[in-house]
C-alpha cells in the first residue's frame, strides 16, 4: 500500500498541502503501512509548523507505529525541545523509549525536560538497558552526569549482567567509568549463572518476548543497538 498524499505532504513539510488535505476531509490520524501518522512523520523530520498545525487540529498525540514509535520519541531523539515541551503540555504520554532515545542521542536538554516531566530515570527495556547505560556506552558525559545527579541507579544490570560502568569500560569510556565509580559503581564481573536455571530463565524470557510491546524489539538481545530506530 502506497503512502497517501496527505502523509507525504506531512513528511515533506508541505504546510499548505497538509492544510488543504485536512480541509478536504483527510483523516488526520491515518497511518502508513508501518503505523506512522502524519504527526509522527512530521516530527521525525522536524517540520515544526506542520507538527503545530496537526496538534492544533486535534491529531492523536499517542499514535504508535508497529514498532512502538511515537511523535514524542521522535522529537526527543532529535533534541527539538520546543516541540517536546509542547507535546508534553498537550498530553503526550511519556514512555520509556523517549528518555533512552534522548540519552543515546546526547540531547541533555531533552533528557532534562523528560525527567522533570516524570520520566523514570531507571526504566529498563526488555534486555535491561537504561538511559544511563546507553549514554555511558555512547560517551555522552553531560547526560551521564545529569542522570547520576537525578538519582539514576548505577548498580542496575542489563540481562547480560552488565552495569553502566562495565558497559563504559568495555567501550573505552574511561572518564565516564570514573564518574560512575565516584557515584558508587564498582568494577564488577558478570554474576555467575547456575547452569541448571538457564533453561527456566530462557523459558520465562520467551513468554516475555511474545507478550512484550514491539518497542522492546528495538533493543537487541546481546547489546544496545548503535542507533535506536523509532520506525
Amino acid at each position: 500500500m502506497e503512502q497517501s498524499d496527505f502523509l507525504d505532504a506531512a513528511k515533506n513539510g508541505n504546510l499548505e498541502a497538509v492544510n488543504q488535505h485536512l480541509a478536504n476531509g483527510a483523516d488526520i490520524n491515518q497511518t502508513n503501512k508501518s503505523g506512522a501518522s502524519a504527526l509522527i512523520l512530521a516530527a521525525e523530520k522536524d517540520h515544526t509548523d506542520v507538527v503545530k498545525l496537526l496538534v492544533e487540529k486535534g491529531a492523536d498525540l499517542n499514535v504508535e507505529t508497529k514498532m512502538g514509535g511515537t511523535a514524542l520519541n521522535r522529537v526527543a531523539e532529535n533534541g527539538h525541545t520546543d516541540l517536546l515541551q509542547m507535546l508534553i503540555e498537550k498530553g503526550a504520554k511519556i514512555g520509556d523509549l523517549a528518555l533512552i532515545a534522548a540519552a543515546r542521542a546526547d540531547e541533555p536538554d531533552a533528557v532534562k525536560i523528560l525527567v522533570e516531566a516524570g520520566a523514570d530515570v531507571d526504566a529498563q527495556q526488555r534486555w535491561g538497558h537504561t538511559a544511563l547505560m546507553v549514554a555511558a556506552k555512547a560517551g555522552n558525559t553531560d547526560v551521564v552526569k545529569y542522570l547520576i545527579d537525578q538519582g539514576a541507579n548505577v548498580k542496575l544490570r542489563d540481562k547480560n549482567g552488565d552495569t553502566a560502568m562495565m558497559i563504559a569500560m568495555d567501550n573505552d569510556q574511561d572518564d565516564i567509568a570514573l564518574m560512575l565509580r565516584r557515584a558508587g559503581a564498582k568494577a564488577e564481573t558478570k554474576p555467575k549463572v547456575d547452569p541448571g536455571s538457564v533453561a527456566d530463565d530462557d523459558d520465562e524470557d520467551d513468554d516475555d518476548i511474545s507478550d512484550a510491546p514491539d518497542v522492546d524489539d528495538l533493543i537487541d538481545e546481546d547489546e544496545a543497538p548503535d542507533d535506536i530506530d523509532l520506525d
